[in-house]
């Protein structure tokens, strides 16, 4: 069934399909993206993590105006991975960036490396909303943020694919899950309602969420 088709891409984009289907995203959440790189006001010294970069604009945009800051991308397609690398090769080839292979919920990297994590449009997706916070919190740094950014479910269900795959979480669902973590949670709704920014604190960081 399409529908279903379509989902199984949204989740994990692969091959050709899935670099049109990265590509539509882009479009289609680019004032999503741009919210996003407002809020994490990325800057001098941040270590960056993005979990799902796709085919990495979001890290591209980022880098390219943070010229001291640091970027690791991972996501779970190899076709978006290499996609990722592709937009990013020069940042990439400098040391500045790196792109893998990876799993929000199961984190390859230390504790406390990270002052800024953030996804577009995961957490739909993610098996284990608690334990995947837990790690999240795990790899920031004390004052780190991290943001989590996703359609409200009443946006979502106006797409019929989203029956397929999708997990729709309450906002208290998604506050209590960061609450558990550790972290102090504030809610940004953006794109007049349709969509919210999720910014989990780890203590008071000082980020400006006007």
């Amino acid at each position: 069934m399409l529908r279903k088709f379509i989902s199984k891409n949204l989740a994990k984009p692969d091959g050709f399909v899935g670099k049109i289907v990265l590509r539509v995203l882009n479009r289609h959440n680019r004032l999503m993206y741009d919210e996003v790189i407002r809020l994490l006001d990325v800057g001098q010294g941040d270590v960056v993590l993005e979990a799902g970069c796709g085919n990495g604009v979001v890290l591209n945009t980022l880098a390219k105006r943070a010229g001291d800051a640091s970027f690791v991308g991972i996501d779970i397609s190899q076709s978006a991975v290499e996609a990722a690398i592709r937009q990013n090769k020069t940042f990439v080839k400098n040391g500045r960036m790196k792109v893998d292979l990876g799993d929000v919920a199961k984190l390859s990297f230390a504790d406390e490396l990270f002052t800024k994590v953030y996804t577009i449009n995961t957490v739909y997706f993610w098996d284990d909303l608690n334990a995947t916070m837990q790690e999240i919190y795990r790899v920031l740094r004390p004052n780190g943020v991290f943001i989590n950014t996703l359609y409200t479910n009443e946006t979502l269900k106006k797409y019929s694919y989203t029956q397929y795959g999708y997990k729709f979480f309450s906002t208290q669902e998604l506050e209590q899950a960061g609450n558990n973590a550790g972290f102090a949670v504030k809610v940004i709704p953006i794109m007049d309602g349709a969509a919210n920014c999720f910014i989990y604190m780890k203590q008071d960081c000082g980020l400006n969420l006007q």
